[in-house]
């Protein structure tokens, strides 16, 4: 007898992914009947949500600066990949002080974690603190004992270039759409909660039309492939960081 509907954290999946979810989810509802469900309300708020982020995503995979920005979060990602491991290369140096320096400087990139799985802007926000951390003055000290002044200077160029790209696309599509790609997945988000809270609400108190199990089983096929794509993507840091504590 199904209990729950399984949960997900819907913000960290990418913006492709997000509306994939999505749009399975759409398919799902429409395939069993909204009204039969007894969530019409709510998914008319959802769909409408829905549509407007699936316009931003329209956009922003239109525009000629994405594929700009595309080749800049390698350019960048390189580099901080190129930092990382350097840091990680010190942390076995056979010389003592050279491991307290790169383990004060590790033990930053493993406080801000695996920044695969963000969006972009979460990315460039969160490296962009990672340097000003780099910079304080026990770190930054740590950071010219060990030689990566220059590596730590490239990132911040890159990852402010990378910023503005995305600032220009913004301002590129303000004049095409008047949603924000931000503001409407969390109108969509707050809506697919609200049809999860009464359906939920019906499984409760035994309230189930015909083909509700159907559905939610399906839903919750939906909801795990989707949390493996993010298992996959943080397995990979869990398995590295328990390697390198072996």
């Amino acid at each position: 007898m199904l209990k729950e509907i399984k949960t997900i954290s819907l913000p960290r999946l990418n913006n492709a992914a997000h509306a994939e979810f999505h749009e399975n989810v759409k398919i799902t509802v429409e395939k069993a009947g909204a009204e039969a469900l007894g969530i019409a309300e709510p998914y008319t708020l959802y769909l409408q949500a829905f549509n407007n982020e699936l316009e931003c995503l329209n956009i922003i995979r239109k525009s000629n600066i994405t594929e700009q920005i595309n080749e800049q979060d390698d350019v960048r990602d390189g580099i901080f990949r190129g930092l990382s491991d350097a840091i990680k290369s010190y942390r076995n140096h056979f010389m003592s002080e050279y491991r307290v320096a790169a383990n004060k400087l590790w033990s930053v990139m493993l406080h801000f974690g695996n920044l695969a799985p963000l969006s972009l802007d979460q990315q460039t926000a969160l490296v962009s603190d990672i340097i000003r951390e780099f910079r304080k003055p026990e770190l930054a000290e740590a950071i010219t004992f060990l030689n990566l002044d220059a590596w730590c200077n490239e990132l911040e160029i890159e990852n402010n270039k990378l910023r503005d790209l995305m600032t220009a696309r913004y301002n590129e599509a303000v004049g095409k759409t008047p949603y924000r790609m931000k503001t409407t997945r969390l109108l969509t988000d707050k809506y697919y909660r609200l049809i999860v809270s009464q359906l939920e609400y019906k499984m409760a108190i035994n309230d189930k039309p015909a083909g509700f199990d159907e559905f939610i089983i399906e839903l919750n096929a939906i909801i795990k492939r989707y949390k493996d794509i993010l298992a996959q993507k943080f397995g990979r840091k869990n398995k590295i960081e328990q390697n390198e504590d072996e």
